[in-house]
């Protein structure tokens, strides 16, 4: 051990094969002199940003009054022209997948979202005057963006057809009775809160409930 201490103490690698030791201490100098003059780099890895933390740095802007055909797509192209837009969102009904008239558009620079918002409120749009404001970030509604950023957005049709399948899908025997049994548990359980208030109900919960697919 004292052997190899002393050949290595001034080497920048340690190599456990002493014969080895000179090979590895020049080519540990090669790379510390290419680090310095800049003809090779290491790379860094930095800690991702938490969903909650990119959203504090970003900009929300709420757009209303949307009119027919201003979707996803149209609506990203269009903000564009205000800096980089990192996610949009038009609501829809869940029965039809149709757009209700409103949605979200999130800028990367809260700066650059009250611009695209003071000047798009009441700006004419198809003989619809949009509605636009700046959304802070403790009023930004909860889950608005699940999941990652879509690199390429869904198209309108394609969106409204998975909105309705997925609202008219067949429903499972399975399915049904886990419904059920939910819907009774509750039912039982609001029979027990009134009745500590006093209020006495002759409901009997029967097993037999069909969700509603209207």
């Amino acid at each position: 051990m004292s052997h190899l201490t002393k050949h290595s103490k001034n080497a920048e690698t340690i190599s456990l094969d002493i014969k080895s030791q000179k090979k590895y201490s020049k080519k540990t100098k090669q790379i510390k002199k290419q680090l310095n003059d800049g003809s090779i780099t290491l790379k860094t890895h930095t800690k991702k940003k938490s969903s909650q933390a990119l959203a504090e740095s970003r900009g929300l802007v709420y757009i209303g009054h949307i009119p027919h055909g201003f979707y996803e797509e149209e609506m990203k192209g269009y903000f564009s022209q205000f800096g980089k837009v990192t996610n949009v969102k038009v609501c829809r009904s869940r029965n039809s997948g149709k757009s209700k008239g409103y949605g979200f558009v999130e800028f990367s620079n809260p700066e650059v979202a009250k611009i695209a918002a003071e000047t798009m409120n009441n700006y004419l749009m198809c003989k619809k005057r949009v509605v636009a404001f700046y959304v802070p970030f403790e009023k930004r509604p909860k889950y608005l963006f699940m999941g990652r950023p879509l690199r390429r957005l869904l198209s309108s049709k394609f969106r409204q057809a998975r909105q309705v399948e997925s609202k008219n899908k067949k429903i499972e025997d399975e399915d049904v009775e886990k419904t059920n049994a939910m819907t009774v548990k509750k039912l039982n359980s609001k029979l027990e809160r009134l009745k500590k208030r006093g209020i006495e109900f002759n409901i009997t919960p029967v097993n037999k409930l069909i969700p509603s697919t209207n």
